[in-house]
């Protein structure tokens, strides 16, 4: 497209820096990073067993650990992803400049949920939506994640990942 022309008065510096190629791949990937962190994350998480007995459903304080494993299971997964994420974007977008930051951000954020839903929907239910129980039985506690600071692990070693990728570059240069 000639500078000059029309058409290309109305393209933002987005548009001309992120063709929409490179954003379709970059947004296949995040989906990709989210269902794959995901899935590693339901596999590697070992939740909390709910014991049942004659008095209901119980954690003991010995199980109750399962599910600060869970979070800490979560932050690993997305410090690895994230990371990969952050190298990948810098090698995908060379050009982008400064707006490297802010797409690493919305990617590593969205690939942080996309993985939260699929552990979620996927893991074992609720205990208490269980039925059909017998005391002596044990039941998996639901995967959660309870608060936002393990979601905010994501775009910061997705950063990292940028920042790394970066200096990589500048030493090679």
């Amino acid at each position: 497209m000639n500078p000059s022309s029309p058409a290309s008065h109305g393209r933002s510096a987005l548009g001309a820096v992120l063709p929409a190629r490179r954003m379709l791949t970059l947004a296949l990937a995040t989906l990709a990073l989210g269902l794959a962190a995901g899935l590693v994350w339901l596999w590697l998480a070992d939740p909390s067993q709910w014991q049942v007995s004659d008095r209901g459903i119980l954690l003991t304080e010995a199980a109750s650990r399962g599910q600060f494993q869970v979070v800490v299971m979560f932050v690993l997964v997305g410090l690895v992803v994230s990371l990969a994420a952050g190298w990948g974007i810098v090698q995908l977008l060379p050009d982008a400049g400064w707006l490297v930051v802010p797409v690493t951000i919305v990617a590593t954020v969205l690939a942080a949920l996309i993985a939260w839903r699929i552990g979620v929907d996927l893991g074992p239910p609720s205990p208490a939506s269980v039925r059909d129980v017998q005391p002596g039985d044990t039941l998996p506690s639901r995967l959660a994640v309870d608060s936002v600071a393990p979601f905010l692990v994501w775009p910061i070693f997705g950063l990292l990942g940028v920042i790394g990728a970066t200096w990589g570059a500048d030493r090679r240069a």
